[in-house]
């Protein structure tokens, strides 16, 4: 969950508390920028090399028991490539929209077929932003990061055939 990570290694600068009986209508924006002590703490938690930069821009709303959480994200990361094994850098520049209720989900018997479409749940009467944020941020990271022209690294004994018994022939000699 991403209010526990967020607790765990306290990002202070991305924690944004909004208490859900003060939203309106009107989309409330709200500006985050990560500062570079809590992007160290964040590249470490994620096991990225290094995050350069985390910055969102976000609009929250509330119509009836339906919160709307609205906006855009941009980041900087330093990834390892799969395939050459080599530094990269990931730009991330995505939208997004996500729905919240404050109904609770109702008691379901036997096998509950998952709406990808319904707005999650609420857990309580606060949401935070940067949880949101956070949560976006995991979502649009490639989980394969490939640099452009990348190629694998070359196997010397490649081509060459082989077989399980080619070091009992070795032995024999």
């Amino acid at each position: 969950c991403g209010d526990c990570f967020m607790k765990a290694v306290n990002l202070t600068s991305l924690a944004r508390t909004i208490l859900v009986a003060d939203l309106v209508d009107t989309p409330d924006p709200c500006h985050i920028e990560v500062s570079s002590e809590d992007l160290a703490k964040l590249a470490q938690a994620y096991d990225v090399e290094d995050a350069a930069m985390l910055r969102a821009d976000v609009e929250v709303s509330r119509h009836g028991s339906l919160i709307r959480v609205a906006g855009s994200l941009e980041a900087d990361l330093g990834r390892i490539c799969v395939v050459s094994l080599e530094s990269m850098r990931e730009l991330i520049a995505e939208d997004f929209a996500v729905q919240y209720t404050m109904n609770s989900l109702p008691e379901a018997e036997g096998e509950l077929e998952a709406d990808l479409d319904a707005p999650e749940p609420l857990g309580g009467d606060v949401l935070d932003l940067g949880d949101v944020v956070l949560e976006q941020l995991v979502l649009a990271m490639d989980p394969h990061p490939k640099k452009e022209g990348a190629s694998p690294p070359i196997d010397p004994g490649a081509g060459q055939e082989s077989s399980p018994f080619d070091v009992l022939k070795q032995l024999k000699s």
